[in-house]
């Protein structure tokens, strides 16, 4: 894509081809992540549905005392060679006063007796869960949470991205029998302009062969 008036607007522009077919045994990866895409149409010539997924696996946590204590997981995605990148999102997190039972002499909660005359309330400030995701024959399976964060009124969203040196790893269209945008025959996913994501794309027919048609410009 050019910006308006960069003297490249006369250029030419290359799109690539990238059809195929689909079994109905598994998701098939159709394009990796790339850096750019400056246009993307895939359609459904065949008779036979398509589901289509694009970008990296999916969770949503669980929240407990204002702390993450569980991940579950959405979509387990598939092709992983290096486990997906763990960022938590929102929450609305708040610095709040926490009564303590115990103290520890640094303003934390632990297994210390609160010493005579102490004000046992004590400021717990908010900070961000950190988990890492684990991985197991290229699918994710599990996280393991290093940090349920502190401070959270809601749960927050957990956002899932491909480790920069893993461009192949995507999303499972083919997880519970069918998972993402669906393609009818004839069907058409297509994004142009400003907003076209550069995430990696699969594809998979849940009931027989089917055939499709993608081109796309970087």
């Amino acid at each position: 894509m050019y910006l308006l008036s960069s003297g490249n607007q006369a250029g030419t522009d290359r799109s690539y081809r990238a059809d195929g077919s689909l079994g109905n045994t598994s998701p098939k990866l159709i394009l990796p992540q790339a850096q750019s895409r400056a246009m993307l149409s895939i359609q459904n010539i065949g008779s036979n549905q398509i589901y289509l997924e694009h970008g990296c696996a999916r969770a949503t946590t669980t929240l407990t005392s204002g702390a993450v204590t569980a991940i579950t997981i959405l979509n387990p995605g598939f092709g992983f060679v290096k486990p997906p990148i763990v960022t938590f999102k929102g929450g609305g997190q708040v610095n709040a006063p926490l009564a303590a039972s115990n103290w520890d002499g640094r303003g934390q909660i632990d297994a210390w007796a609160v010493p005579n005359g102490y004000n046992s309330t004590t400021a717990v400030f908010s900070r961000p869960a950190r988990a890492i995701a684990v991985l197991t024959s290229g699918v994710v399976t599990s996280f393991v949470i290093e940090d349920g964060g502190a401070g959270y009124i809601t749960p927050p969203e957990i956002l899932l991205t491909n480790d920069p040196n893993d461009p192949y790893g995507c999303a499972d269209p083919s997880y519970n029998s069918g998972s993402g945008v669906v393609l009818n025959s004839l069907g058409t996913y297509f994004l142009n302009g400003t907003f076209c994501h550069t995430d990696a794309i699969a594809l998979y027919a849940a009931s027989g062969a089917a055939t499709y048609y993608c081109e796309y410009a970087p």
